[in-house]
C-alpha cells in the first residue's frame, strides 16, 4: 500500500469525510478527502512539471497544515522524499540543509519570514555546487495567494500551487522508494514501512473514524507525520494547529471534539496547568514524548495530565531517527509504568533487545543496557551520509539508539535515559 492509493481508497469509500481540520481561530477550514484528493493529484502534476522525480528531495517549510499532508503525499507519488525542516530556521541552518538534501523544490508559507531566509541562505552560498531550488509559494489553508510569486525566487523561478481541476484520472504509481527523510541526520524511509508504521500506530491508539486526532509538534518532527498518517490509515480526522500552545491546545480539543492528543512533556505539563479553563469531554488519551536525556519529564507530564484531565497518558518512546512511536503502554498499565517511556513495541515486527555498550553482548531481562531496535520503525540508511549510518547498525541488523533500558520477561520496554559511555569493538 502506498500513500497515494490509502488516500483513493478513503475518498472512494466516503469523499464527504472529514480528513483534515485546519484550525484557524477565525476561519477553520474543513477539509473533506475528495478535497485532499484533488489538491494532491493537482500538487502531483505541478511537481511533474518542476522536473521532481524519483530519488529526487522537497523541501518542506511550512508550518502544520493540511498542505503538508498533500506534499507529502504527491512527493511520495513520484518516487520523491519530503524533508520538513522548521519553518522559523536560522540562515545558517537553512542553508546546511540545503546543501545536504540539494532540493529540487522548496515549498514556503506565503507571508512570514521563511521567505527572507531562504534567500539569504542562498545568497550566503550555502547551496552546494550551486544548486538552486524552485520555489513553490503556499499560502495558508483558506488564504488568498499572492498575485506574483516572483519575489520569493532564489533564483530558479518561483510558482503557485495550480486550482485543483475536477476529474483528474488515477496515475499509476510503482515501486517503493524513500518517501521521507527525517533531519538531523536524514533518516530515510521508504513509503511502505511508512504505511505500515502508520496502521500500526493507529491499532496501538485504538483510532476509529469517529476520532479526532491532534498532534502538537511541529512537521519537522517525526512524530507529527506518525501521527498525522496514523489517523489517515484508519479514517479518523485531523486536526492541524499552524502555531500551538497550551492554551489554543486547549481550546482546540474542546472546540473540535478531539479525542486523541500527542504532545511533548513541556506542552503536556502546561495543558494540565490549565484543566478546568475548558470543558474536554470527548478527549480520552494523550501521548507525550520527551527528551531522552530527561527521562523524569515523562513521568512528572503523565501524572499531571491524568490528575487534571482524568483520562489515561502515557510516556512514548521515540528515538529522532526512528518512526515514533516506537513503542507505547497500552491505557491499562499501571500508571507507573506509564509515567516512563517503553512499553510494547508498535508493529509486529518491531523488536528490542538489550546488550552490554561496551562490548555489544545481549544481556538478560531486568539488566540496563543499550536498547537495539530492528524491524519497520528503523530507516534504510543516512540520505547524505551512509557511512555513518553503518556505524548505528550492528551486522546483524539492529539498530543502536544510544539510549539506556532494560526488557521484562515478557518482552515490555523500560527507557532510563542515554547510555552515558557506549564504545563498541
Amino acid at each position: 500500500m502506498n500513500l497515494l492509493s490509502l488516500l483513493a481508497g478513503l475518498t472512494r469509500h466516503d469523499p464527504h469525510a472529514i480528513i483534515a481540520i485546519d484550525a484557524d481561530p477565525d476561519q477553520p477550514q474543513h477539509v473533506s478527502r475528495a478535497e485532499l484528493w484533488r489538491h494532491t493529484l493537482q500538487l502531483r502534476a505541478d511537481l511533474a512539471t518542476a522536473g521532481v522525480g524519483r530519488g529526487d528531495g522537497v523541501l518542506v517549510l511550512l508550518p502544520a497544515s493540511s498542505s503538508v499532508l498533500e506534499w507529502h503525499v504527491a512527493t511520495a507519488s513520484l518516487g520523491a522524499h519530503v524533508v520538513c525542516a522548521d519553518v522559523d530556521s536560522s540562515a545558517d541552518t537553512l542553508g546546511d540543509v540545503l546543501r545536504r538534501v540539494r532540493p529540487k523544490v522548496v515549498a514556503t508559507p506565503h507571508l512570514g519570514p521563511a521567505s527572507t531566509t531562504l534567500h539569504e541562505a542562498v545568497r550566503h552560498g550555502e547551496v552546494h555546487g550551486g544548486v538552486v531550488p524552485t520555489v513553490a509559494v503556499v499560502p495558508a489553508p483558506g488564504r488568498t495567494p499572492p498575485v506574483d510569486p516572483s519575489p520569493y525566487d532564489v533564483g530558479a523561478g518561483a510558482w503557485l500551487p495550480s486550482p485543483p481541476t475536477v476529474g483528474m484520472p488515477m496515475p499509476e504509481v510503482r515501486g517503493d522508494e524513500v518517501a521521507v527523510a527525517f533531519l538531523p541526520e536524514l533518516a530515510a524511509h521508504r513509503e511502505s514501512a511508512l504505511t505500515r508504521h502508520a496502521h500500526a500506530t493507529a491499532e496501538a491508539l485504538g483510532l476509529g473514524e469517529d476520532d479526532v486526532v491532534l498532534c502538537t509538534t511541529p512537521p519537522s518532527s517525526p512524530l507529527w507525520l506518525s501521527i498525522a498518517l496514523a489517523a489517515v490509515s484508519t479514517g479518523a480526522t485531523c486536526l492541524l494547529e499552524a502555531r500551538p500552545t497550551p492554551r489554543t491546545v486547549l481550546a482546540d480539543v474542546a472546540r473540535f471534539g478531539v479525542t486523541h492528543v500527542a504532545t511533548d512533556a513541556e506542552c503536556a505539563a502546561a495543558l494540565a496547568a490549565l484543566a478546568g479553563t475548558r470543558d474536554t469531554p470527548t478527549w480520552r488519551w494523550l501521548g507525550v514524548a520527551g527528551r531522552a536525556d530527561a527521562p523524569e519529564a515523562h513521568a512528572e507530564a503523565v501524572r499531571l495530565s491524568e490528575q487534571a484531565f482524568g483520562l489515561p497518558a502515557t510516556a512514548l518512546y521515540t528515538v529522532p531517527e526512528l518512526c515514533p512511536p516506537v513503542a507505547l503502554w497500552p491505557s491499562g498499565a499501571p500508571e507507573r509504568s506509564r509515567g516512563h517511556a517503553g512499553g510494547r513495541p508498535v508493529g509486529s515486527d518491531v523488536e528490542f533487545r538489550i546488550v552490554h555498550p561496551e562490548t555489544g553482548a545481549a544481556l538478560p531481562s531486568g539488566v540496563l543496557g543499550e536498547i537495539q531496535v530492528r524491524g519497520t520503525v528503523v530507516p534504510d540508511t543516512w540520505l547524505d551520509s551512509p557511512d555513518a549510518f553503518s556505524t548505528r547498525r550492528t551486522v546483524d541488523g539492529w539498530f543502536c539508539t544510544g539510549d539506556s533500558g532494560s526488557l521484562d520477561v515478557e518482552g515490555t520496554l523500560r527507557h532510563t535515559g542515554r547510555v552515558v559511555a557506549a564504545s563498541r569493538d
